[in-house]
């Protein structure tokens, strides 16, 4: 998750998307792992571990992209830096029998079903800062209604 400046920075620009696109507000992140079942109390400890010896850190943007798929529909493709690799192969580490997960490091700014022309436009007219700082951890209880994910656990760095 974004650090305060950073994070208030993406919010605006989520924000601002998802009124001129009639699309969900959601807090921006980084995803490291999804889905998984387990329990909130061992979520936690796996965070605590995964956020202790870590250090704030930046992440760079190589290009805005799009896909198909409405979980990246439009998004800022970050660099899979080896810093950002160690973070998400630690907390994989930790997960108990975790499934197939294709880390693609990015930061969505819209979900929603639009045409290619439409999300070539907003790429035009789109420039955003091209680092950002991410300094906690956490677990979001997400769904089909992106309306009603919630940010259970949140844990920041603590190196």
């Amino acid at each position: 998750m974004p650090a305060k400046n950073d994070q208030a920075y993406l919010q605006n620009v989520i924000q601002d998307l998802s009124l001129e696109y009639n699309a969900p507000v959601f807090l921006p992140h980084c995803t490291l792992y999804s889905p998984t079942d387990m329990a909130r109390s061992e979520l936690e400890k796996i965070l605590k571990y995964v956020a202790n010896g870590a250090s704030p850190l930046s992440v760079t943007a190589n290009r805005l992209n799009i896909t198909s798929n409405i979980w990246k529909t439009f998004f800022i493709e970050l660099e899979k830096s080896n810093e950002l690799s160690k973070l998400q192969q630690k907390l994989m580490c930790q997960m108990r029998s975790p499934k197939e997960y294709d880390f693609m490091p990015h930061i969505s700014l819209i979900y929603k079903e639009m045409s290619t022309e439409r999300k070539k436009e907003i790429i035009e007219k789109l420039f955003l800062k091209n680092s950002y700082k991410m300094d906690k951890i956490s677990v979001v209880e997400t769904g089909s209604d992106v309306m009603n994910w919630k940010n259970i656990i949140e844990i920041k760095f603590n190196a």
